[in-house]
């Protein structure tokens, strides 16, 4: 039999018909399997399970011929030689254990860049690390240059970004992996994904199947999906080999925190408005069939407002509701003394959407960070942040995940949403110690007895260091 790698998939040619995970492709005559099966198909093929050989299953096939891998050996060793918290070597151990397959789930500063950097050593092949956006591409590859640039016979490579250099340790984004991974699917014996749990997506998927890297490792500080979709990544990745939450590693290796719970009233015009405009959805929603806390209850009172006027109407009140609520006049005058209390203090402001921002960042006069805001713009706020020069800013939801904050010990959220993901990550964003090991605080600021209350619970389940006022 011979194994060839061919667009993404694994041609199987003068495979015997008791070949596992193929399906037989009438268009050349012979089977065909998807990537990810390659370490499968190799395994069985060698009989790792001492059942009868490949050669006496079909009498006429006396070896195995791979022409499908095209990646290469490394001997690599990181250029500082830092020991692994005592956390970061038992995750490298179960990884390993668990034959180099599986995700390690981390919080956000917890060192999961150094723990993939240890892998990467550890595995010796070529490796392609996928990472969500560009920021932290390059951020990646700095790391990378960095720990491993003098023993490469190549730079570093980069895929994505106006860039296209494939070497044998390459750093992408998911948007460009997505795109060309059925050329280079046979060229990396190492898959890296950081932020695994964005992979379930359907296009995304398409990566780690057109690869046949036997060696995978995912990394996140939020595995689980609320769709449930993450239940793909254990054929895809390998399961969840080690775990650690924030609670855990508060005090000794990430900042000692607190997270305080504050209310505010709406003004009597706010409030006036917002039981008017909330009122209209409420009377909708109570006259429909819809379990409106679920997923599917939710997505069926959209796809009614597309076609249903009253639907329409409805769901537009509930957004002026809830804009009431996220911009409520207190909430202003409550992070007014916030950042008076914390003027020495490095503190970033969590909001919503980019037009609160930019009116905090007008009203306060602190340095604004949204998508909107250009690279080089933004890593000379981040960097003036990091030594000092900004003691705050204000940003949207782009810094919740996908790019290196600097070390922050006060985060105060203004408004989200109700995932707790996205609470995780803002969490995450001031954990990292300091210096003077002070505890980290992350305030939350809402509006009462709006809904904003039910979806601040749903976020913050799971963190119990928590206190109101």
């Amino acid at each position: 039999m011979r194994i060839a790698f061919d667009d993404g998939t694994l041609l199987l040619e003068d495979a015997p018909d008791a070949v596992p995970y193929a399906e037989w492709d009438d268009r050349v005559d012979e089977y065909r399997a998807r990537a990810h099966y390659y370490r499968a198909l190799r395994e069985w093929a060698r009989d790792t399970d001492g059942q009868a050989t490949l050669a006496e299953v079909t009498h006429n096939v006396e070896s195995v011929e791979d022409v499908a891998r095209a990646y290469s050996d490394l001997d690599l060793t990181p250029a500082v030689s830092i020991e692994p918290r005592d956390y970061q070597q038992a995750a490298l151990t179960a990884w390993t254990d668990h034959d180099r397959r599986g995700s390690v789930v981390l919080p956000t500063g917890s060192g999961k860049t150094f723990l993939a950097i240890q892998a990467i050593a550890d595995a010796g092949v070529s490796t392609l690390v996928v990472v969500p956006t560009i920021d932290l591409m390059n951020q990646w590859h700095a790391t990378l240059t960095n720990a491993f640039g003098d023993q490469l016979l190549d730079p570093v490579g980069v895929l994505g970004g106006g860039s296209h250099n494939m070497t044998d340790l390459t750093v992408t984004t998911y948007d460009s992996a997505y795109r060309y991974i059925n050329e280079y699917g046979d060229q990396f014996g190492l898959l890296v994904v950081d932020e695994v749990h964005h992979l379930p997506a359907p296009t995304y998927q398409q990566i780690p199947e057109m690869t046949i890297a036997p060696s995978r490792l995912g990394l996140t500080a939020t595995y689980e999906r609320a769709d449930g979709h993450h239940e793909v990544l254990e054929d895809l990745i390998g399961p969840v080999v080690y775990e650690e939450n924030v609670d855990e590693l508060a005090g000794e290796y990430l900042s000692e925190y607190e997270t305080l719970h504050l209310k505010v009233n709406l003004t009597p015009e706010e409030r006036e408005q917002y039981d008017e405009e909330y009122q209209i959805y409420r009377d909708y929603i109570d006259t429909h069939d819809f379990d409106i806390w679920k997923d599917q209850g939710y997505q069926e009172f959209l796809k009614r407002t597309s076609y249903d006027a009253h639907g329409r109407r409805a769901l537009i009140a509930k957004q002026r509701a809830e804009e009431i609520a996220r911009t409520a006049e207190k909430k202003l005058d409550t992070l007014d003394n916030l950042l008076k209390r914390h003027y020495d203090d490095r503190t970033i402001i969590f909001t919503a959407n980019n037009d609160f921002a930019y009116d905090i960042s007008q009203e306060f006069i602190v340095p604004c960070i949204t998508h909107q805001t250009q690279t080089d713009e933004r890593t000379e706020i981040l960097e003036r942040f990091r030594t000092g020069e900004y003691s705050m800013l204000v940003t949207s939801q782009v810094l919740d995940e996908g790019i290196d904050v600097p070390a922050a010990n006060v985060g105060i959220i203004l408004s989200g949403s109700a995932s707790k993901r996205q609470y995780a990550q803002r969490l995450g964003r001031i954990l990292r110690p300091t210096e003077d090991r002070q505890p980290a605080r992350l305030y939350e600021i809402i509006s009462d007895d709006t809904t904003e209350q039910y979806v601040s619970e749903r976020r913050r389940q799971g963190v119990t260091t928590s206190a109101d006022g």
